[in-house]
């Protein structure tokens, strides 16, 4: 595996470790610590799910915008893009969780290539001699995979000839421990990788089958569910650009998964499995806890923080402006209290912030002319 594989692979694997020593089962591990995962994504998936619900209260504004710059396309992508700007919304952040589960299954691939180190927890020197045993072994160092994945090899080699690593008592007795917790229901190797082409069918080529389906049917049937209940809530919405790309990219998923599953040891089809699995559950208890009306209440004040945050940020800039034509600035603590409050603009009416902003103004135009000893004439006075 490659430097980043193990970059990542190193804590994931300390963290698999952890959980094995806790449960002494490979298969079991695999899905705690998938379990695990998603509860340390889980803001990221309320997120999502925030941003979904933005982008499906955003689809009226979007339409006008078609109907208006249809024919233009690039006219059409501005207007959308600053669309999203004034709402505050990232039509990509629902597609986040996604993205970062590739890290992670990068990192899942080192900790599945090489159990011996991550898992049996072998040192490197202990590890090196017995994979050039292991390479002596015509049925095994001849292997085209052998080079690539020699742990697992080394796993097979000491369940088959245990008796040419007497020099190593004590790794042997570690792997075959792992060897008997690395079966799920003690028939399939987690090791082994599924084919339709084993060389006996019997229930543990069927059961690798099988797992390596499941990591693609579980994500069928999330991406299933999420289109049923987004047509289901906005119709409109399969017209939209981005999330007709996303939409795409959820029907890649399932492919992809089987795909993986076919192609690496079962553990990693396992973990995909497990992983869907719990990506299912967890979409299904949000959308009963995250109901669309609450969603709409969270959407809506994210908004007016974000155009809050925009307006105080303009606000900001132009004091920092007149601070670098004049060397002064603009004190907050020249300020009464309640202009003060006007940082916390939610708080304040239209017509507060309109006399705060003002004030500010007409702060930063007497200390000018102060500066330059000019007469000050406030606008309001000669009212």
């Amino acid at each position: 595996m490659g430097i980043i594989s193990e970059i990542i692979g190193y804590p994931l694997g300390l963290i698999m470790w952890l959980i094995y020593m806790a449960c002494k089962n490979y298969p079991v591990s695999i899905v705690l610590f998938a379990l695990i995962t998603k509860l340390i994504l889980f803001p990221l998936s309320v997120k999502q799910q925030k941003s979904t619900a933005a982008m499906q209260a955003m689809q009226p504004k979007l339409e006008k915008l078609k109907k208006q710059y249809g024919n233009n396309q690039e006219k059409y992508n501005e207007e959308t893009m600053k669309l999203y700007s004034e709402e505050g919304v990232n039509p990509m952040a629902s597609c986040l969780p996604l993205f970062i589960q590739f890290p992670i299954l990068y990192g899942i691939f080192d900790v599945v290539y090489r159990p011996v180190t991550h898992i049996v927890r072998a040192g490197k020197d202990v590890i090196t001699q017995v994979t050039d045993i292991v390479r002596n072994i015509p049925e095994y160092g001849g292997d085209k995979y052998f080079e690539t994945r020699p742990e697992l090899y080394i796993l097979k080699a000491v369940r088959t000839h245990p008796e040419k690593f007497s020099a190593y008592p004590d790794f042997v007795e570690d792997v075959m421990a792992f060897n008997e917790s690395n079966t799920l229901f003690g028939i399939a190797d987690l090791s082994e990788t599924p084919t339709f082409k084993p060389e006996t069918w019997d229930a543990a080529a069927i059961i690798l089958i099988v797992i390596a389906m499941l990591s693609g049917v579980f994500q069928l049937i999330m991406t299933i569910y999420s289109q049923i209940r987004q047509k289901k809530m906005n119709g409109d919405m399969a017209g939209n650009p981005a999330n007709s790309s996303m939409t795409l990219m959820l029907y890649i998923m399932p492919v992809f998964s089987v795909w993986i599953a076919f192609s690496y040891p079962a553990a990693i089809g396992f973990y995909w499995a497990a992983s869907s699995f719990f990506s299912l559950i967890q979409q299904i208890v949000l959308n009963k806890v995250y109901t669309p009306e609450y969603v709409a209440k969270l959407v809506e004040k994210d908004k007016i923080k974000h155009k809050n945050k925009k307006k105080q940020g303009l606000m900001d800039r132009y004091q920092q402006m007149l601070a670098e034509q004049n060397g002064t600035a603009v004190k907050k603590t020249d300020l009464s209290d309640e202009e003060q409050e006007g940082s916390k603009e939610v708080k304040m009416s239209k017509a507060k912030q309109k006399e705060y902003e003002s004030r500010l103004i007409r702060e930063a135009r007497r200390r000018q002319a102060e500066k330059y000893g000019e007469e000050y004439i406030d606008d309001d006075d000669e009212d």
